[in-house]
């Protein structure tokens, strides 16, 4: 494996060991709370820990300064956050990669709008298939780490929109705009706040939102990305969501809509996946 890249290492007893371009990581991890560790002897050698009883970190090497990680079509920045994240979330590589694709282009250039979208690791995707991207976040500071994500790539002047808001806001006001869009990702939280302190619940307020995306999609050539974490709402929860509304069904209707929902995963050196969250991601190519 390339030194630049990311490793699930073993997992067990509600936390993960990783492999950050060769540093090590010992962090928790809810989705292995039922699951045995099976390489015992590796965890005492993690060079990073997170201790959930204080909410810090504890390193017995010095996190690497620029540590940075192959992402395929990009590279992001890795950091230790007060949370026990490392700032982005490797099993959403394989969306990465479908974000990534570049669109069927109109006669301007491809619009795409990442929605909570953290420190921007679909927004680098997007943009480098070639779109441009606005990229809204609640907090300042993700906002900050995309932008520095951006300058890793080299991407200082690529058509990118940096806005500290709240998506549920933010897309009322372009539905409102009679803004369109070709590529929306969405990746919200179980729970949260928005920028103005309005409490955010995944199984409340994800099918208002999503009806607003709906609004904000170009009817001939569009892509929709949802995902997220949660014991409320899964994949079949949001695509039965998705097929009764308006929008969609018209588009399934009257050309083909190619589907695709699971599970995240992520897997380790001996062969066991670790569940990571749902993903839905609903595609139509533009019609000739």
């Amino acid at each position: 494996m390339s030194d630049d890249r990311y490793e699930l290492i073993d997992f067990g007893g509600g936390r993960k060991l990783e492999s950050l371009a060769g540093h090590i990581v010992d962090r928790p991890s809810p989705a292995a709370a039922e699951q045995a560790k099976m390489s015992r002897q590796a965890w005492p050698q993690a060079d990073s820990y997170f201790d959930v009883a204080t909410r810090s970190w504890s390193h017995r090497v010095p996190w690497p300064s620029g540590c940075s990680l192959d992402c395929g079509p990009f590279r992001m920045p890795v950091r230790p956050t007060p949370f026990g994240h490392i700032g982005l979330f490797p099993e959403q590589r394989p969306n990465w990669n479908w974000l990534a694709r570049p669109p069927v282009a109109g006669p301007a250039q491809v619009q795409g709008l990442n929605l909570f979208a953290y420190t921007g690791a679909s927004t680098m995707a997007m943009v480098a298939g070639g779109m441009a991207v606005v990229h809204v976040d609640a907090a300042k500071p993700n906002v900050q780490a995309a932008r520095s994500a951006a300058r890793l790539n080299g991407w200082q002047d690529r058509p990118i929109r940096y806005l500290v808001d709240d998506a549920r806001k933010f897309a009322a006001r372009e539905v409102r705009r009679e803004r369109c869009y070709h590529t929306i990702a969405i990746d919200p939280p179980a729970y949260g706040h928005g920028s103005s302190g309005a409490a955010w619940r995944l199984a409340r307020d994800l099918r208002p939102l999503l009806d607003d995306c709906l609004r904000l999609l170009r009817s001939d050539s569009f892509r929709l990305l949802v995902t997220g974490h949660s014991r409320d709402v899964d994949q079949s929860d949001v695509l039965q969501y998705l097929y009764q509304n308006p929008f969609i069904r018209r588009q399934r209707d009257s050309s083909a809509l190619r589907t695709e929902v699971g599970r995240s995963q992520l897997s380790d050196r001996h062969g066991r996946s670790l569940d990571a969250g749902f993903y839905v991601r609903i595609e139509k190519l533009k019609s000739n």
